[in-house]
């Protein structure tokens, strides 16, 4: 595992239950050089927390290591999140996951090169500032979370704080050389892909030299999102800030719930059992039809199936037998029916329907008689009951250039007496409606 590690650059050091060091991979040491040569087998953690605090620590802050060290102790012992620090130049993330009995593991892999931005924030003395921000403005602004650009009149870049320089890809404050936004935003997506969201986001900067001042969201490479709020005005040397909130966190839950809500729209439409439209899809739809062949001279069928005897199924096998027998048979519905337009739906316990747009009679009574063959035909049955045949009656109706005041619920009816006829004559048969 530790090589392993090593050729993912991943330092690993596995300590006992007793915060004994038990090994370590070489990425560890090249991670923490002042550990070379010193960390061995059987060392306490103390002493590694000890070589890594006096790497670390000023003279004013040697005083209080001993605390830091049981801090670290208590951390390494607790710790269940995984936290982030600055070390030699780099971000470096650092997890720690119990084994149990048997000790704990610490792992730690590098995030990205710390930039002049973040030496800034530690010290804004070590970077001459722009004589249109103070010192006292850089630091506190840089404390923020959020990216903030400052632009001259021109709109031309003066100075930014890390997180801007994070979120654009900018290695200090000197690359922004005075660009203007648009540029820089540019710069983001160089070596990435172009798509629709980078166009997208270029129109946006166009109109909003147009109509600034209203927040708007521009999308980065990698799927991520950032919202920007200008601060005009504020400035009295005609300089200006730009606030920008990396909103990739909130897009992707708006996304999800996006998804969520057409599932649940599609789920609202579906019978939970057979996978069908159910009745009230069946309904929205054929009002839809109805009012679209109001305005046509075409032909609208519709047929009502019904499982023959499915009563005496269901006492006779029980009812998750007849569950099955209606997957079934719902089953052999959607394989034969591929008509465009077509919608196959359950209309309510063994009830079923078949919408069939532009479908004559004759051609819907065909589609019938070969559907009760197909059903007729059909194995079911288990151990327990045997080989089960099940029929089923069909009615049919049709309407032809359906007059304005034709109501749909004028076609079902007909669609249900046609059935009913089915039946009275013996049933497995089909009718149709005069």
């Amino acid at each position: 595992m530790a090589l392993a590690l090593d050729q993912l650059e991943v330092a690993m050091c596995v300590f006992d239950a007793r915060h004994k060091t038990l090994l370590w991979n070489e990425t560890f040491l090249q991670f923490f050089p002042e550990h070379a040569g010193h960390v061995h087998e059987g060392e306490d953690y103390r002493e590694n927390l000890r070589r890594f605090y006096l790497a670390r620590l000023s003279a004013q802050e040697l005083p209080s290591m001993e605390r830091y060290i049981e801090e670290g102790i208590q951390r390494h012992h607790l710790q269940q999140r995984a936290f982030e620090f600055d070390h030699h130049g780099y971000r470096v993330r650092a997890a720690s996951v119990s084994l149990g009995p048997l000790g704990r593991v610490r792992l730690w892999r590098k995030t990205a090169p710390l930039l002049t931005g973040m030496q800034d924030r530690i010290n804004p003395r070590l970077v001459q500032l722009p004589a249109r921000i103070s010192a006292d403005t850089a630091r506190a602004l840089e404390s923020l979370a959020d990216g903030i650009l400052m632009v001259d009149d021109q709109d031309r870049a003066v100075w930014a704080n890390h997180a801007f320089l994070v979120l654009y890809g900018q290695p200090d404050i000197e690359s922004l050389g005075a660009c203007r936004f648009e540029e820089i935003y540019a710069q983001a997506w160089r070596g990435a892909e172009p798509s629709a969201d980078y166009a997208r986001g270029v129109a946006i900067l166009t109109e909003r030299q147009r109509f600034s001042g209203a927040p708007y969201v521009l999308a980065l490479p990698h799927n991520r999102w950032v919202r920007i709020l200008e601060l005009r005005g504020t400035q009295a040397n005609g300089s200006s800030f730009f606030s920008h909130v990396d909103v990739t966190a909130a897009r992707r839950q708006q996304d999800e719930l996006r998804k969520m809500t057409r599932h649940l729209a599609s789920l609202a439409g579906k019978d939970a059992l057979t996978g069908l439209a159910n009745r009230r899809r069946f309904d929205e739809v054929l009002e839809a039809q109805c009012r679209a062949y109001r305005q046509s001279e075409t032909m609208l069928a519709l047929l009502m199936l019904d499982v023959d005897h499915f009563k005496q199924v269901n006492d006779a096998f029980g009812h998750p037998f007849g569950d099955e027998v209606l997957k079934s048979f719902a089953t052999v519905l959607t394989h034969v029916v591929q008509r465009p337009g077509s919608l196959v739906a359950r209309y309510g316990g063994e009830e079923f329907a078949i919408l069939l747009p532009e479908t004559d009679a004759a051609s819907a009574a065909r589609l019938a008689e070969f559907l009760r063959q197909q059903v007729a035909a059909m194995a079911l049955g288990n151990e327990h009951t045997g080989a089960v045949r099940i029929t089923v009656s069909i009615g049919i109706a049709s309407a032809i250039h359906c007059a304005p005041d034709y109501a749909c619920a004028t076609l079902v009816d007909m669609a249900d007496r046609a059935l009913y006829d089915a039946k009275r004559s013996g049933r497995n048969q089909v009718a149709v409606a005069g």
